[in-house]
């Protein structure tokens, strides 16, 4: 890895050591939409697989249709801006924020930074059919979130869809507040953070900066 000026040091646990170990990682903003071909080169295969072998135990993989080259034009354009996070100089995990503020639907009068896509590498995904090799990667993504609404003055005020698969890590890990599913985007449950809970958990987490 080479992190440049704008990148940051994170961590996550290496899944494949016993016990388990805290490894160097790194965040990056502003993730550069031309390497997302890159990035869906080593996904693709190994996402049909893992969707492949849920399929052969009866479960499905919500996103095994994402591509995030279909995002390029997207972050081109000044839609969504890409964070990521990579470490044993892959990319990891992935995370597309819109760059238009969203009104709170927690707090009258307030925007939030809004969530639109995040995924970790399939070979991170906590499935029955694998072994996760990297845990924490949707931490460190949400955390910059958090952290992106803080510089923008909005408080650590955050918002996002879920898949159904996802919704337990928001309400669980994330300590997101459930609103409940949202008629005007495909009934996908929506979340948000308050500004003070968003604070705490990230002190929690350990990823103030």
């Amino acid at each position: 890895m080479n992190p440049g000026s704008s990148h940051r040091p994170c961590r996550l646990i290496d899944g494949r050591a016993a016990p388990l170990a805290s490894v160097p990682a790194i965040l990056i903003p502003d993730f550069p939409a031309d390497r997302l071909n890159e990035v869906e080169g080593l996904w693709t295969p190994a996402r049909n697989r893992l969707a492949e072998a849920m399929e052969s135990t009866g479960l499905d993989l919500e996103s095994g249709h994402w591509d995030w080259r279909n995002k390029a034009w997207s972050v081109r354009s000044n839609i969504h801006r890409l964070y990521a996070v990579e470490c044993e100089n892959e990319v990891q995990g992935l995370m597309a924020l819109a760059t238009r503020h969203r009104t709170s639907v927690l707090i009258a009068g307030s925007s939030v930074v809004y969530v639109d896509y995040v995924e970790s590498a399939p070979w991170n995904l906590r499935q029955v059919v694998q072994p996760p090799r990297f845990l924490g990667i949707g931490t460190v993504l949400i955390g910059a979130a958090i952290q992106e609404s803080l510089n923008l003055g909005l408080g650590g005020r955050v918002g996002l869809h879920a898949l159904p698969q996802a919704e337990r890590f928001y309400t669980d890990r994330c300590r997101m507040t459930r609103y409940g599913p949202d008629p005007d985007y495909h009934d996908l449950v929506y979340f948000e953070y308050p500004d003070s809970v968003a604070l705490r958990w990230l002190t929690d987490m350990g990823l103030c900066r």
